[in-house]
């Protein structure tokens, strides 16, 4: 590797979990894509291209712009946009084919007012973020007249209908299965009235994997696809990680006991050692909460940063460790990795993934990994 900073994506091990998800799920059920924040940091066109070649046809994206990224780049299929999008694209989302998530009556005649657009109806039945309230059995009735109204306005096709679970990747399963309860009685509800709702999904990854009685018609795969797990009471062996980042140690010098390392003053060499200079720094997503914990690995030894992380570089006291001008300084390569990053941050792993800008250049890898 001869970039400063890089994120190696192994798009083989790709290709397995988006195998193993489908296999999971049956040849019966599709299983979306969740590519926003450009797939999670691993770069939506080349994964969206990829996982097109294997059969995909169901992707999602966060926005607009998103959707332009994956259609401009040759990718065809169905392209869901989960956020909200002003009404007076409703001519660009419809000409480009995209389908928007709608959630409400409301959004759906502004929607319409721009010509025919095909919906998913977006149901709140729990996350209380977007989508038409139906927290329970008691909103169900109100919940089915908004739907079965939107389902009566001439320019909307309603193409499919979802909920977002809030809790599916905790220890208790009890608040899942309530939002289950009120999205299927939603669902009976409206083939009651004999309201058409086309694509039934509600499974996020952790519910992929925990949940396989709420499967329905679709399952949305994010995390999961790119081989880390949603929390720690989610797991399934057989899903690989899809990353590696990695710098280089661009500069190796000499201090002298009591020499002070980077800004403040903060880290004091505490005898004659030598300094590794590492070619990334939080410009590139690795946070200067980081600093002073051992999260770089060089030559398989693993350092704590010397001193605050810079915008560019950051610094590691290697005292007699063997290393060297161009050498390897892995960031992280397994989820334990950046399991350790997202503790040492305060977050979870999604975010660790999604920090990285736009500098840290993605390498490309196809071959079979041992």
């Amino acid at each position: 590797m001869d970039e400063r900073v890089a994120a190696t994506i192994f798009l083989d091990r790709l290709e397995h979990n988006y195998k193993h998800i489908q296999a999971l799920v049956g040849e019966n059920r599709r299983v979306m894509a969740v590519v926003k924040a450009d797939a999670y940091g691993h770069g939506a066109k080349q994964v969206g291209k990829t996982l097109y070649a294997l059969g995909c046809r169901d992707f999602a994206v966060a926005c607009l712009p998103e959707a332009r990224d994956l259609s401009e780049a040759g990718i065809g299929g169905r392209i869901l946009i989960l956020g909200p999008t002003d009404a007076s694209h409703a001519g660009e989302i419809a000409g480009r084919g995209y389908i928007q998530a709608c959630d409400g009556f409301g959004y759906a005649r502004a929607l319409a007012a721009h010509g025919k657009i095909k919906v998913h109806i977006k149901v709140d039945t729990g996350m209380s973020r977007i989508g038409i309230y139906c927290h329970s059995e008691s909103d169900v009735a109100r919940a089915a007249d908004e739907i079965e109204s939107i389902s009566k306005l001439e320019n909307i096709e309603i193409d499919g209908i979802f909920t977002h679970f809030a809790d599916s990747d905790g220890k208790d399963r009890a608040f899942t299965d309530k939002q289950f309860s009120a999205f299927t009685s939603l669902l009976d509800e409206l083939e009651r009235r004999g309201v058409k709702v086309g694509t039934r999904h509600c499974c996020n990854s952790a519910a992929t994997i925990a949940f396989p009685e709420m499967r329905l018609d679709m399952v949305r795969a994010g995390i999961i696809l790119y081989g880390l797990m949603p929390s720690e009471y989610v797991r399934d062996e057989e899903i690989l990680p899809c990353m590696k980042l990695s710098a280089r140690v661009c500069a190796v010098h000499m201090l002298k006991k009591g020499d002070c390392v980077s800004y403040g003053c903060a880290y004091t060499a505490e005898r004659d050692t030598r300094v590794a200079v590492i070619s990334v720094g939080y410009a590139d997503g690795f946070s200067r909460v980081y600093s002073g914990k051992p999260l770089i690995t060089i030559n398989g030894k693993r350092f704590a940063t010397a001193g605050r992380i810079c915008m560019d570089m950051c610094m590691v006291d290697v005292g007699d460790h063997e290393c060297a001008v161009g050498d390897e300084a892995v960031i992280f390569e397994t989820p334990s990795d950046i399991d350790a990053l997202a503790e040492a941050l305060g977050t979870i792993n999604y975010e660790v993934l999604c920090s990285l800008k736009h500098r840290v250049k993605l390498i490309y890898n196809s071959k079979r990994q041992d």
